[in-house]
């Protein structure tokens, strides 16, 4: 039966009937280019088997798998788990399996991965010949077995990747036990209800922040995506508050719209901080979830602290602008005491010579500290 381009469809029933596993030749098999595994900063340049191959070599440990099967063979305990799709046979579970074996048969391949391969024994290389698949009728439904063993799994996915694959799941509707609850995927994938519910309604910002052309997340600055900053911050109040979110109900689906349109601005700066852009060469403030995710959590508490950082993006002095001089204070009599501290660990070193000026620091400071040690006292014994 000719398909559309005016080629013979392939009879997949004969080769592997759906419900049913089979061995194959992992030469008619194809990989999936929308492969949950290939998030924003993991995606292959394109969909060719090079460029996926040489994408898994980079973010997937595929090394380690190749030459586990190069030394020890393949073994086929667990099967590939396929569909037909636009004719093909493709891997819907399994990719990193098929491309080892693919640069395990491909000298050239390996190379252009980067890959080494080891010298194969001759029961290896047979033991390649053919491999277990189970092919299924759509691909829903292999979601229950994929998502136990990406989700909550040995083999966990990026928390993006984690996210749009239940994101998807949740928004389908069709099949004989759909529309499945978040609560309901969650249980069905082994994971803890509010891991899952955060990451879905982060994931549901970012889409919405797209749709609404406030934010695109290629356009970040960085290459990794730290989509942990994001659905962290939205378990704080102050951020939630900050893009006039409602508080977080375990009990209720994430709205796929969580952002009201009066707090696009909003949701725009705070996502600017995140992420930054690439395209306006602007950083973004927050380089590491904690301290800074902490620092821009008290920015988001005032007003005036907003204004300044969006005035400068300095997220240093716009926290500092949150704190009372009391506070202010403290932590500078802390640093001092620390850099002191410091000088004292290698007190026994100082060589005097070439030093003369070092003598009216150490004056200046002990007259500083002292005026500051009567103001304490005096407070405190006044209080």
């Amino acid at each position: 039966m000719p398909n559309l381009d005016g080629k013979a469809s392939v009879d997949w029933d004969a080769t592997v009937g759906i419900g049913k596993a089979r061995r194959v030749d992992p030469g008619i098999l194809h990989f999936d280019a929308g492969n949950p595994r290939f998030t924003l900063d993991k995606r292959p340049a394109e969909s060719t088997d090079e460029a996926i191959v040489v994408e898994l070599a980079r973010s997937a440990d595929l090394s380690e798998l190749v030459q586990s099967i190069g030394y020890n063979g393949y073994f086929n305990i667990e099967p590939l788990i396929v569909v037909v799709r636009d004719e093909k046979l493709v891997v819907l579970e399994g990719n990193r399996r098929l491309a080892a074996l693919k640069v395990l048969n491909d000298s050239k391949l390996a190379r252009r991965a980067k890959l080494s391969i080891p010298e194969i024994r001759h029961e290896v290389r047979s033991s390649m010949e053919e491999i277990l698949v189970f092919r299924v009728e759509r691909e829903k439904d292999a979601r229950k077995f994929i998502g136990y063993k990406h989700i909550n799994g040995s083999q966990s996915w990026d928390a993006f990747a984690k996210a749009r694959y239940v994101a998807n799941w949740l928004d389908d509707k069709s099949g004989p036990d759909e529309p499945l609850s978040l609560a309901d995927i969650a249980i069905r994938v082994g994971d803890s209800h509010a891991t899952i519910h955060r990451m879905v309604t982060a994931y549901n910002v970012l889409m919405q922040a797209e749709r609404e052309d406030v934010f695109c997340i290629r356009d970040r600055y960085m290459r990794s995506f730290s989509f942990s900053h994001l659905y962290t911050s939205l378990t704080y109040t102050e951020f939630t508050n900050y893009i006039g979110m409602p508080r977080l109900d375990r009990k209720k689906d994430p709205s796929r719209n969580p952002v009201g349109k009066e707090k696009m601005e909003n949701l725009k700066c705070l996502l600017s901080w995140l992420y930054g852009s690439k395209e306006t060469d602007v950083q973004p403030v927050v380089r590491s979830q904690y301290p800074d995710l902490v620092k821009l959590r008290d920015v988001l508490s005032s007003k005036s602290a907003i204004q300044v950082l969006m005035k400068t993006r300095d997220l240093e002095c716009a926290q500092i602008s949150t704190m009372s001089r009391s506070s202010l204070f403290a932590n500078h009599i802390a640093a001092a005491d620390s850099e002191l501290h410091r000088a004292l660990d290698v007190l026994d070193g100082f060589d005097a010579k070439d030093q003369l000026e070092l003598q009216e620091i150490v004056d200046s400071a002990t007259s500083r500290m002292s005026v500051i040690k009567n103001r304490v006292d005096t407070e405190i014994a006044n209080s």
